[in-house]
């Protein structure tokens, strides 16, 4: 499972500008490389039996539960498959591995594979520093840019200068886990209020004002962290703009702006916006964690969340169902998501070709089947539904192939901008509380993105 907690800070931990250029001795398996983009200028080698005897390193930032059972799956299957080839796997928790992931990859004996996370905080310093390696000769030689939805791999690329994301070089791949926001359902409550499982977005605004006609909370939230009201955002946002607009405007392509993305109309008039009435009860005052329990307790009919993050116990996730967020216009469902961790091979790995086998396991139908044994949401890959009697994670596995059959996932919108997510906050909160009208916020963040803009030019 991908906590709440460590998927809204993807842009939020600043890490130093590392200016750095680092080179990199030829190995076996690989030919003299371009010093400007790092990719190899000959044929690499992704048979792992004519790697020899190797061992890689590898850096993550699972410490428990899920994350934990998952990654040893992985590295078991990975050894038992390529007995030649040996994991030494180090876990951090994920702020420490964003704090140490420059020092460490400069450093005489980095890791081979490190979790270099989404966004200009930190892949795109890593491109920049020169400290992570382009993937394109190994895109090519495994087929990634076939094999993977063309929105997932377009997180992990970059310009080779570091200066354009989502577009160019490929720095990183996803793994095959997901973490995506959904909109989870009672489904004793739905019943209730004499409605079904929207399959529209008129549908899913019906059946808001049921439910506060029978006075029932509508939608769970509580932004005590500023947190909570991102979720229905973004959400929201997702089912008004145009697929292509929202990706666009948060990798800077195409001179997109944020009234292009849907996004105004969301925080304007759209069904999560407070003049509404939908969302729990002084929720401003509400910690998010609360809410999400009074949800897990039957208090709420809906909850806009990240897949897996529900405080469930055991023989709990009976009661409850998700889906994602229909289109207004009728189109297949769009939803922001992201693989729950990417990993990058360092500039200075002296074996690759072994990490670049790793990686292409690590999102592998396989893997993809290991984590639905594991009870956590798949990615890149049709995953038959899982046995057992728990419908939430059912429709969770459903939701995932969706998205990797239909290719509709958008980045999260705060990777426009370092500062964009606080950006957001700050004023999302004063919206809230009556102090703002829902055009400030719009103003607010585009001048936040315009002053980026401004900053990627020099």
């Amino acid at each position: 499972m991908v906590t709440l907690g460590r998927t809204r800070r993807l842009t939020a931990l600043a890490i130093p500008l590392v200016a750095a250029s680092l080179l990199t001795a030829c190995v076996p398996g690989t030919s003299a490389k371009d010093t400007k983009t790092g990719a190899s200028a000959g044929p690499v080698v992704t048979d792992p039996a004519k790697m020899g005897k190797v061992r890689i390193k590898v850096l993550d930032y699972f410490t428990g539960g899920v994350d934990v059972a998952w990654m040893k799956g992985v590295v078991t299957a990975f050894e038992q498959k390529y007995p030649n080839i040996t994991i030494d796997r180090t876990s951090m928790p994920w702020d420490d591995v964003m704090k140490a992931l420059p020092l460490k990859l400069r450093g005489a004996n980095p890791p081979d594979i490190a979790p270099a996370n989404n966004g200009w905080q930190s892949l795109g310093t890593l491109v920049q520093g020169g400290l992570v390696r382009n993937l394109d000769d190994y895109a090519n030689a495994y087929g990634w840019r076939k094999r993977f939805p063309a929105s997932i791999l377009r997180e992990h690329e970059f310009s080779t200068d570091g200066k354009q994301m989502g577009t160019g070089s490929v720095f990183g791949t996803p793994v095959a886990r997901a973490s995506l926001i959904e909109v989870c359902y009672n489904r004793a409550l739905l019943s209730r209020i004499g409605a079904t499982v929207p399959k529209t977005f008129a549908d899913f605004e019906a059946d808001l004002a049921k439910a506060k006609a029978a006075r029932t909370t509508p939608i769970s939230m509580g932004n005590v962290e500023q947190l909570g009201v991102t979720g229905p955002l973004f959400a929201v946002m997702d089912a008004l703009g145009p697929q292509n607009r929202i990706s666009d405007f948060i990798y800077s392509q195409n001179s997109v702006k944020l009234a292009d993305t849907g996004f105004p109309h969301c925080a304007a008039s759209g069904p999560a916006t407070p003049d509404k009435g939908y969302f729990t009860k002084d929720f401003s005052g509400v910690a998010g964690p609360d809410a999400a329990q009074a949800f897990a307790d039957g208090k709420a009919l809906f909850r806009f969340d990240y897949s897996g993050s529900l405080p469930l116990k055991k023989g709990q996730s009976k009661n409850f169902g998700s889906f994602l967020m229909p289109r207004a216009d009728g189109g297949h469902p769009v939803a922001t998501a992201s693989s729950a961790t990417n990993f990058s091979v360092s500039a200075k790995s002296a074996h690759p070709d072994a990490a670049a086998a790793f990686l292409n396991f690590a999102a592998s139908p396989e893997a993809a089947k290991l984590a639905v044994d594991d009870g956590t949401m798949p990615l890149l890959a049709t995953v038959a539904k899982p046995s057992g009697d728990d419908p939430l994670f059912a429709d969770d596995v459903a939701a995932a192939a969706q998205i990797s059959e239909t290719d509709a996932s958008v980045p999260y919108l705060d990777w426009a901008t370092p500062t964009f997510l606080s950006t957001i906050q700050t004023q999302a909160q004063d919206m809230l509380a009556g102090k703002a009208q829902a055009d400030a916020v719009v103003k607010a963040a585009q001048a936040d993105y315009d002053k980026f803009q401004t900053t990627l030019a020099k």
